[in-house]
């Protein structure tokens, strides 16, 4: 095999089209195309980018004959998204637990040490739970980095087992959670549960975030074409898209970053009226309230 069987070798066992590696490369599909076509070569730095994003060497892009270990990769974006998606999750949802701590120790206690107690947990269990979104964050960039690409390492009778057997029990389970939250806070139970306030509203929430974003994450996992797009590629204006695509693409950047100043004003608010007002048992309604927000501007942005 020669430079250019092994480069349309590589970049269609990682699925991802002309278009998009010359996209990551910073050259024309034309030249990706004339060099799939035995049609010249790439610049040193060029070959020195192909052999990073592929994981060869020079020797094997350029004489060959180049393998592709699906296995070896597989087990390696397995290991990385199974610990990512159990971290950030888990970051998350101690987040969440803090103020249901909180609620509970004022709801049960009196006094001065409760309060102290309350504000501590809040203050111990963000802490707790912000670690993990920062060493999970760097270590999937820094995987993103290494490996831009990925083969298709998936059958499509396993991303369908996942999407049949698995995703809908995780959201059905936070769902269940929710409501098993509200009932237990409502006049349906014994008057024993109301003396720890909307504490159990609040855990179950916290539980039910940790599989809707598990779920998430592990049913992007499975989208290995989206991976190889990279994440926002696709909302990428390009000089080939239509006018239509192009204010389609637009919308949907201005729901973004609407949708993250929503989430980042509903934490402040929430903070705010903690610690400055004393009140973390009704206020954390901003965050259901926000997220419901941040659908409706989706729906928007796409019309």
């Amino acid at each position: 095999m020669n430079f250019s069987e092994n480069l349309q070798s590589l970049r269609k066992s990682s699925g991802i089209s002309q278009e998009q590696l010359a996209e990551r490369l910073g050259v024309s599909r034309q030249a990706v195309s004339k060099w799939e076509t035995d049609g010249g070569y790439p610049e040193t730095d060029k070959i020195i980018q192909l052999c990073d994003m592929f994981g060869v060497t020079m020797d094997e892009l350029i004489k060959g004959p180049v393998a592709v270990d699906k296995a070896e990769i597989r087990k390696k974006y397995d290991r990385h998204y199974n610990a990512f998606a159990k971290g950030i999750a888990t970051g998350v949802m101690l987040i969440i637990a803090g103020p249901a701590l909180s609620t509970l120790f004022s709801d049960l206690f009196r006094g001065s040490p409760a309060e102290a107690l309350a504000t501590a947990s809040v203050l111990i269990l963000a802490v707790a739970g912000i670690i993990p979104l920062i060493i999970f964050g760097i270590k999937d960039a820094a995987f993103k980095r290494a490996n831009p690409s990925v083969p298709e390492i998936y059958t499509a009778k396993e991303r369908e087992r996942f999407d049949t057997k698995v995703f809908p029990y995780l959201i059905a389970g936070g769902v269940l959670l929710i409501f098993l939250g509200i009932i237990l806070t409502s006049d349906a139970v014994p008057n024993g549960f109301k003396n720890f306030g909307a504490s159990p509203m609040l855990f179950s929430v916290a539980a039910a975030v940790w599989l809707f974003i598990y779920g998430g994450i592990m049913h992007a996992k499975f989208d290995i074409k989206k991976y190889n797009r990279g994440i926002g590629d696709e909302l990428i204006i390009k000089d080939t898209d239509s006018e239509e695509v192009v204010r389609k693409k637009r919308r949907e950047r201005v729901a973004n970053t609407a949708c993250g100043v929503i989430m980042l004003t509903a934490t402040a608010v929430y903070l705010g009226i903690g610690f400055l007002a004393g009140i973390w048992d009704p206020s954390w309604v901003v965050f259901p309230l926000c997220g419901i927000a941040c659908v409706i501007v989706k729906l928007i942005a796409k019309g």
